[in-house]
């Protein structure tokens, strides 16, 4: 394949190492989105020694991590079929007390364990219990059933703006957290930024982009991208460059055509902005990016067909060209149809 993404294993496990240390805690790493555009199987290879759960979004996420390791997977959004998860030992989320009656039905009727951890709305509003009665029903709901909590969650909204916002959430979770049956053993969490530097009394702190690199000053990016020119153009003056005429020469130009388009995440939006290097050399992007290709200018580059092309070596660099985060950048990723790499 002529792109690549290359992981660098030393740079996830320094990562890893780092953030454990500020913690002190046991460990959830979200690979949601394809792990963050690296690769479910790659991170899971390399992390499954290292941490104690992995965390996805959705029921498919959950069975494609499943494939890759025997650790704990968690579903964190909804879930489709709690059979299915039940039957591959997938832990998921509890938002309600309509939620625990279809799980528990479905567990009785297929004799099956739920792995369930309870979602608290603490001032996200996005999943989850919000009031005392409904938390209350589903603890006696559970008790009754004779099935316990595997864990219990919630996920702050503004660690990063809002310092009296993410107060008010810890001493809400605190409150749901005082309540829980003592015997249960339930496993407590929180996730949501930089959580990994709150000082919240909980058994594990989920951590997303930061495991890639991104966020603080001691974790390294992980990834970057390679391809390698296919194609060399000789461009005259007044001459247009890709679709729409994104680009016009405005002297004779030699133009190097590289197989990465926005159907492998990089954003159309980076279009006559992204700037790769050739050789050592800085080249423009000039056009707009298509779906399977760009165009960079290589005028003043000693260069030919075959070359490696670096891309992108961090996603802090991109995400403001695209007036977007580092997140947008990397998630974007998840398309990409080359050959990912571990080095």
């Amino acid at each position: 394949m002529f792109s690549k993404i290359f992981l660098y294993k030393d740079n996830l496990i320094n990562n890893i190492d780092q953030l454990e240390k500020v913690s002190k805690k046991k460990t959830c790493v979200m690979i949601k989105a394809n792990a963050y555009g690296h690769g479910y199987s790659q991170i899971i290879s390399i992390l499954n020694d290292r941490i104690d759960y992995f965390g996805v979004s959705n029921q498919d996420e959950a069975l494609q991590a499943r494939a890759c390791t025997n650790k704990d997977v968690i579903v964190f959004g909804a879930c489709e079929d709690y059979k299915t998860c039940m039957e591959n030992d997938i832990s998921f989320a509890l938002f309600s007390i309509y939620d625990a009656k279809n799980i528990v039905k479905t567990a009785r009727k297929y004799d099956l364990n739920p792995k369930m951890h309870l979602c608290i709305n603490s001032g996200m509003n996005r999943y989850g219990v919000k009031t005392e009665k409904e938390f209350d029903k589903i603890i006696s709901y559970l008790q009754k059933n004779k099935i316990e909590l595997v864990g219990i969650y919630t996920h702050f909204s503004s660690l990063t703006t809002d310092r009296d916002y993410t107060k008010r959430q810890k001493e809400i979770f605190k409150n749901y957290l005082s309540k829980l049956p003592n015997s249960w053993g339930t496993v407590t969490h929180v996730g949501g930024g930089r959580s990994i530097f709150e000082d919240v009394d909980v058994d594990m702190i989920r951590i997303g982009l930061e495991v890639y690199g991104y966020g603080n000053d001691f974790v390294k990016p992980v990834l970057s991208i390679h391809s390698q020119i296919v194609d060399i153009q000789n461009v005259e003056k007044g001459e247009h460059i890709g679709y729409l005429c994104g680009y016009t020469a405005k002297e004779n130009m030699t133009i190097a055509t590289i197989p990465l388009g926005y159907g492998d995440g990089l954003p159309r939006k980076l279009s006559n902005k992204l700037v790769v290097k050739i050789n050592g050399r800085e080249a423009k992007n000039v056009g707009n990016i298509c779906m399977d290709a760009f165009m960079v200018d290589v005028t003043s580059i000693n260069c030919k067909v075959g070359d490696d092309v670096e891309i992108m070596d961090d996603a802090s660099v991109l995400a403001p060209l695209i007036e977007s985060t580092e997140y947008e950048v990397l998630t974007n990723l998840s398309k990409f149809r080359g050959e990912r790499i571990i080095k």
